[in-house]
Order: structure tokens, then sequence, then C-alpha cells
């Protein structure tokens, strides 16, 4: 018995490995794919995204299980009305990515003289080759493996809209609003603070430049 316990121990340990392949630039060409793709097939990624960030915001105030128990019709209706709204998302999110297929695959990696023999095994992508877009290094069900990946580390919501250009970006603090220090500045200028700022060194400008000499004749 405490064998077996061991050994079920060891397969929920055991991880079937996904079809991305590591890489230092993953986050750049998520980002890259997002901003660029072109396809159908790219654009359900894009919506599939944007519905689990929607989700995500509808349920980061929930405390406890995301679960419309029917008990809390009479008790809590306004709680029970959110959790099925969130269920019914949840779905529409379900049926998006029942559009990507992925088919299991195996090879033994290397004999086991005798042993055991080393097998490979991972989740192979089942995209069309007329899906994939030329200019980017990054397939649809690559991104969206990636992007389920992102969410079991809590990160999802660091991939966001650009304050100012509106283009995706992952962002590296949780307080990055902007894609690039271009649109950061370019926001700022464009914001009230700065307006007032600009209005105000104007103000002491022209007063320096011209009343200054101004006074200094009428002395004379």
């Amino acid at each position: 018995m405490l064998r077996d316990q061991r050994t079920l121990e060891r397969i929920q340990r055991a991880n079937l490995a996904g079809g991305l392949l590591p890489s230092v630039t993953l986050l750049e060409d998520l980002i890259k794919f997002l901003n660029q793709t072109r396809t159908e097939q790219g654009m359900r990624v894009v919506r599939i995204l944007e519905q689990m960030l929607g989700i995500e915001e509808m349920t980061k105030p929930i405390k406890g299980i995301v679960l419309p128990a029917i008990s809390l019709k009479k008790t809590n209706p306004a709680r029970f009305k959110l959790l099925c709204e969130i269920d019914d998302k949840v779905a529409q999110l379900q049926r998006e990515l029942a559009n990507f297929k992925f088919v299991p695959r195996a090879e033994v990696a290397a004999g086991g003289s005798g042993n055991a023999s080393e097998w490979a095994t991972w989740w192979g992508r089942g995209d069309d080759q007329k899906e994939r877009e030329p200019s980017l290094r990054m397939r649809a069900s690559e991104a969206v493996e990636l992007i389920l990946r992102i969410t079991q580390i809590g990160s999802l919501s660091r991939l966001r809209h650009c304050t100012n250009c509106g283009k995706w970006l992952y962002a590296k603090f949780r307080h990055q609003a902007f894609c690039s220090v271009t649109c950061q500045q370019k926001s700022y200028t464009q914001s009230e603070q700065w307006k007032a700022h600009r209005r105000q060194y104007m103000r002491n400008y022209y007063q320096s430049t011209y009343r200054r000499p101004e006074k200094a004749k009428r002395r004379t």
C-alpha cells in the first residue's frame, strides 16, 4: 500500500509537457503576436484573452469558490446574479478554446539498456499550416498555451493595453501603463497637469522676457 501511495504521488507530480518550446523571447513574441496577428485564428486568441481579462476583473472581489449555488438565489440574490453572469462568460470562453486542438504525442528518447526506456511525451499542436503567419514567430496555439500558463502564475492582468496607443503589452511592473517611454511622455503632455504647467511656464517666460524691459525703459 505504501509503495502504491508513492507511485500515485509521483504520477501526480508528473507533468505532460505542452508544445511550447522554452525561449527567452516568449513574452516578446506573444505581445508581437497580439498586436500584429491578422488571421481568423489569431484574432480568436485576442478575443480569448479579452474574455479572460474580463472574467478576471469580475472575479477579483469575490472571496471563495466561484460557483452559482442555487441556495444563493434567496440568501444573496445579487451575488447569485453575478456568479451566473460569470458562469455564462466562462461557457463562452470554453467554446472559443474548443477551437484549438492539442494532440498527444509520444516518442522513445533513449533505450533503457535492459531497464525502462526513456520516453518523451507532450501535447502537440494541431494548427493548420494555412494559419501560420510568416511575419510572426509564434503560432496561435502557442499564444493560447502561453496565456494559459500566465494565468497559472497569477499574472494574467499583466497582459494589458497601453493607456496611450492601445497596443498590447506585458507589464514588467504592476503599475506599468505604457508600452514605451514615447507613449508615456505623449500621454503626460496631453494631461491637464502638464497643460497647466505649460501655461504657467509661458506666463513666467512672457513676464521675464517682455515686461521687465518695458519697466526698465520707464525708469530711464
